[in-house]
């Protein structure tokens, strides 16, 4: 990417795993209490607001990004079912009912938020374009909050209350070298 084309800003919200990194090594086996938080934030990251999900023409792209979702939905319930001690048909259960329990997936939120996944900094992955509009939330002004929804006529990586200069490229700021001499 050269060097007129490389973007200076970056929005506020993150991707799921820009928090919640993967691991490091695809052979790397993780503790429960690393993977569930992970977990959920991956859910939340490929719910289908705030992308083209409801344009999209391909309805077999959109099909396939809602069953993900559901997937991911089920994968962070049984993983935490597991972390907190359920086993066998006990965390099955546990899971189907949270699952089937018909309230637009209200049980992985509060999971998610019971292991202190903040859901409001998480931006969902793309499908298709970015969509041409986002909501400023009452609470805090810009896409992270809650409360009273504002629509702005502008994609969310073009808004300057949602987006953040990014670290290095701080006009002004000098690079800070990290512990090996690295900028």
């Amino acid at each position: 990417m050269s060097d007129e084309t490389k973007p200076t800003r970056r929005t506020i919200r993150r991707y799921a795993h820009e928090l919640y990194p993967h691991s490091k090594d695809e052979s790397e086996i993780r503790t429960l209490r690393v993977e569930v938080p992970h977990l959920y934030a991956l859910f939340h990251g490929l719910r289908l607001d705030d992308t083209s999900w409801y344009d999209l023409e391909d309805r077999a792209a959109a099909r396939a990004r809602t069953e993900l979702y559901c997937a991911a939905a089920e994968h962070a319930l049984l993983a935490d079912a597991l972390l907190q001690g359920l086993t066998g048909d006990a965390a099955w259960t546990w899971v189907q009912e949270r699952m089937d329990a018909g309230d637009g997936f209200q049980w992985p939120y509060e999971r998610a938020e019971h292991y202190g996944v903040p859901m409001h900094l998480i931006k969902p992955y793309p499908l298709g374009p970015e969509p041409d509009h986002h909501n400023h939330m009452a609470s805090t002004g810009d896409s992270t909050g809650e409360g009273i929804v504002t629509r702005i006529n502008i994609p969310e990586s073009k808004c300057e209350t949602c987006t953040e200069w990014i670290p290095a490229e701080i006009p002004g700021q000098l690079a800070i070298a990290d512990e090996e001499g690295n900028n």
